[in-house]
């Protein structure tokens, strides 16, 4: 899952972007153009992972915020609840942002026999930090419910790429697996490598070549 992809952003609609990875998966697999999501990160994930329209569940509105005491309903089953009953082995690798105030709401209680990543949203990329109102600042990113600061100063999308090989290197294959794989990228704050933003040098926007980057 991409956070805050546009349908210009990806380059079997647009040849100034480089996406060669995803289109190859587009290209593969298959194309919905008349598919629409919803226009933020919870109503989005909460339809996903439950198959309901957000407000059916009361998560229509607005994102989970960290001091939120609320979250994904504990009363409604989700996929990897299904699939794991069905017997999968069940992992989450990357962004959550369906609750954390309570143990009931993380992954890990969600039918996922993992979770690496992080619990809020729009945190630092490298840091993996989050500024509140009314709470400072804090670090989020955790190792099923472990906090791993052996993140911190490494790119999201590189730790969340890295964990999803590991998982699908390790996994034994006579039992089914699914992954779940929400990247950060390209919600806000805007950062990417240096590496990726050079690639689009003649774009004049520099917040546009930063999106693109990511």
């Amino acid at each position: 899952m991409a956070d805050d992809l546009g349908f210009n952003d990806v380059s079997w609609h647009n040849a100034v972007v480089k996406t060669p990875h995803l289109e190859s998966l587009a290209r593969n697999g298959v194309l919905l153009e008349q598919h629409y999501s919803q226009p933020l990160c919870t109503p989005t994930r909460a339809s996903l992972l439950t198959g309901r329209y957000p407000f059916k569940i009361g998560l229509q509105e607005r994102v989970i915020h960290p001091l939120t005491k609320e979250g994904l309903p504990t009363n409604l089953t989700t996929i990897a609840d299904e699939l794991r009953s069905a017997g999968y082995s069940t992992h989450a690798v990357g962004k959550w942002h369906l609750g954390f105030c309570k143990k009931d709401y993380l992954p890990t209680s969600r039918g996922f026999d993992h979770h690496y990543g992080y619990w809020v949203g729009a945190e630092d990329y490298y840091q993996h930090t989050r500024a509140s109102s009314g709470a400072g600042v804090g670090y989020d990113f955790r190792d099923d419910l472990q906090v791993d600061h052996s993140a911190k100063g490494v790119y999201s999308s590189v730790l969340f790429g890295r964990k999803s090989v590991q998982i699908i290197e390790n996994h034994n294959q006579s039992q089914p697996l699914f992954l779940y794989l929400p990247f950060q990228s390209p919600h806000a704050p805007l950062q990417a490598p240096k590496k990726y933003v050079k690639m689009y040098k003649a774009i004049k926007d520099k917040d546009r070549r930063e999106y693109l980057g990511m």
